[in-house]
């Protein structure tokens, strides 16, 4: 005869325990994280490397750029993201016209590579607008390299008040395209438009901390304030630009800073006061880019010193 084992629970409770042992791994099912739809490995990784690229070129270090944009467009390729295709491409164009001379041909064949890609993207009248701002660059160093050339400024203008809406809610973009602006009035010589274009430009970077462009900003309406005459003003646009690219550790920017003060100082009929502080930016200007081992830099820096009468 078998010996009965007593369960020490009541019939009723082990029931009990039983459904809500049950309830509870249903429950602990149901409460889990649903597994992703979308690996986004590659593309975090190509659009890192795009951001890392264009602060290259911002920091005039060009061929980290390309091996950056390299990296960037293969694995941009390999997932079919038009998207990153498009920022590399565009970022290419930055890269071309930043060198100097500004290489126009690659500039617009990049462009011409973007275009073909922005159909296909998910926002393609943002991507369409960003296109637009970076056609408008290329033209702008056109007629910044032949003063003779056809560039139509009010074109430009046009072209940029209306792609801008399609970028509203990007602080970023919003301050290139104000930045782009600027360009264009300088390059019709309405200095005094292109230095309102550039302060605001340096105002909305600055509400945002892109320090680097904040640099530029300022740069570029040192320049329109010099074209204009006003000296005085276009040197403390030049103390703005010098505290951020200082901020930024822009060693390059920092070097042509210098460099530019000099020039300002120069200009016109310079007094024996401003010919010395002239001598001494050209000169830190050449320390900075020999510290940085920026050696034909550093040279036109030194004969610019040597230069000043």
């Amino acid at each position: 005869m078998k010996k009965r084992i007593n369960n020490p629970w009541p019939l009723s409770l082990s029931k009990g325990l039983v459904i809500a042992s049950a309830l509870l791994i249903l429950t602990a099912c149901s409460s889990a994280p649903k597994r992703s739809m979308q690996v986004s490995t590659i593309y975090s990784s190509a659009a890192e490397m795009i951001e890392s690229a264009n602060a290259c070129i911002l920091s005039g270090d060009f061929d980290k750029a390309g091996f950056f944009l390299s990296a960037a467009e293969n694995q941009a390729m390999s997932i079919d993201n038009y998207d990153l295709l498009t920022a590399a491409s565009l970022a290419r164009c930055s890269l071309s016209l930043s060198v100097n001379p500004p290489d126009i041909e690659t500039a617009e064949r990049y462009v011409g590579f973007a275009q073909g890609f922005v159909k296909n993207c998910v926002d393609p009248k943002k991507q369409q607008a960003l296109v637009a701002l970076n056609e408008v660059r290329i033209e702008t160093a056109k007629g910044n390299l032949d003063e003779n050339s056809k560039v139509n400024s009010d074109a430009l203008l046009t072209k940029l008040e209306n792609n801008k809406k399609d970028v509203k809610g990007d602080p970023y973009y919003e301050a290139q395209f104000t930045l782009a602006q600027g360009d264009a009035y300088k390059l019709k010589k309405d200095y005094l438009e292109a230095d309102k274009s550039y302060t605001a430009a340096a105002k909305e970077f600055t509400d945002n901390r892109y320090l680097s462009e904040i640099g530029i900003s300022w740069y570029k309406a040192a320049q329109a304030r010099s074209l204009a005459g006003n000296k005085e003003e276009a040197l403390k646009a030049m103390e703005e630009a010098i505290f951020y690219d200082r901020a930024a550790e822009n060693s390059l920017a920092l070097g042509t800073d210098y460099y530019a003060v000099g020039l300002i100082l120069i200009k016109g009929s310079p007094t024996p006061g401003e010919k010395e502080r002239a001598v001494e930016a050209f000169n830190h200007s050449a320390e900075i880019f020999t510290a940085v081992d920026a050696v034909e830099l550093a040279k036109r820096s030194r004969t610019a010193a040597g230069q000043v009468q």
